[in-house]
């Protein structure tokens, strides 16, 4: 697991020195090399920040990948920042993964969680993807419009960042501009009536919330999944994770508390964070070496 110890200790102490800003697919996105210049491909779908790409945490992950051997690729998707999630942001990651190498894998945080296994579920990309790594996944995004609009988990309360309540109002609001129920699913605050609001949005619109929910697409994952949660996360609920992990065929979940949400902290619990990042990079560093990202389409 030395590998992987790495990239945690140089995510946390290190620096970014080796990343560069590049075009892929037409998406802007950091790219780091290792010094031999050419290895496995691993694309990194960030967590809903302001700062995006620079937050400086993810261009010291992607520079730590490159330390250990890996080209790793961080795009800076359509409306993350803001915390939306539509089809555009899919087909993008799909696109920029799809010309970082032939074979790739896949890891994700929070929101870049759900979309790194909506985009290895996706048929354009299914075949060439060698491990997904999801930490703090959601899975339904019908269970977040709840949880974000009522405060309410099913039948329960639960104490959901603010972030979430604007990042899901974002998504719907952006995807169904046309739908007319739409405002009054958002604006409601009682959990007994989402039900019947939700219902209410068009069918067209309910179809798109099933599409961009990852519990759609992980049973399309053909390469191993490694999920990890903290049992208090405090934007998806632990049962995100583990709806995820019964609906996939080759689905292994980690729950543990030294996650604070997607960061990992020395605290009992860490080792089983490091295992599963070990597992992922193992099976990533089986593909060829890629000397170089394919041209940008614009």
């Amino acid at each position: 697991m030395i590998r992987a110890l790495t990239v945690l200790a140089s995510t946390f102490r290190g620096d970014a020195r080796a990343c560069e800003r590049e075009r892929v697919a037409g998406v802007d996105a950091l790219v780091a090399l290792p010094r031999r210049g050419s290895g496995p491909v691993v694309v990194y779908a960030n967590a809903a920040t302001p700062l995006g790409l620079e937050q400086p945490a993810v261009g010291r992950f992607l520079s730590a990948l490159a330390g250990v051997g890996f080209v790793a690729v961080a795009p800076e998707l359509p409306h993350v920042r803001e915390g939306e999630v539509t089809s555009e942001t899919i087909d993008s990651l799909v696109a920029v993964a799809g010309a970082a190498g032939p074979r790739v894998a896949l890891i994700g945080a929070s929101t870049g969680a759900g979309l790194a296994i909506l985009a290895a579920g996706d048929p354009r990309l299914a075949n060439r993807v060698t491990a997904v790594a999801a930490v703090g996944p959601f899975a339904s995004l019908r269970n977040v419009l709840q949880l974000a609009t009522t405060g309410y988990y099913g039948d329960r309360p639960y104490p959901a960042a603010p972030l979430l309540a604007r990042a899901a109002a974002r998504s719907l609001a952006a995807s169904a501009r046309e739908d007319p129920a739409v405002p009054a699913l958002l604006a409601n605050r009682d959990p007994w009536l989402f039900d019947e609001l939700y219902e209410a949005l068009e069918p067209g619109t309910r179809a798109l919330v099933w599409e961009l929910s990852p519990l759609a697409r992980i049973g399309d994952v053909l390469a191993p999944v490694e999920l990890a949660s903290s049992p208090t996360d405090p934007f998806f609920p632990v049962e995100e994770s583990l709806v995820l992990a019964t609906a996939g065929s080759d689905v292994r979940l980690t729950v543990t508390r030294a996650l604070v949400h997607v960061k990992p902290r020395l605290r009992p619990g860490i080792v089983p964070v490091v295992a599963m990042l070990d597992r992922t990079l193992r099976r990533a560093a089986e593909s060829e070496p890629v000397q170089a990202l394919r041209p940008s389409v614009a």
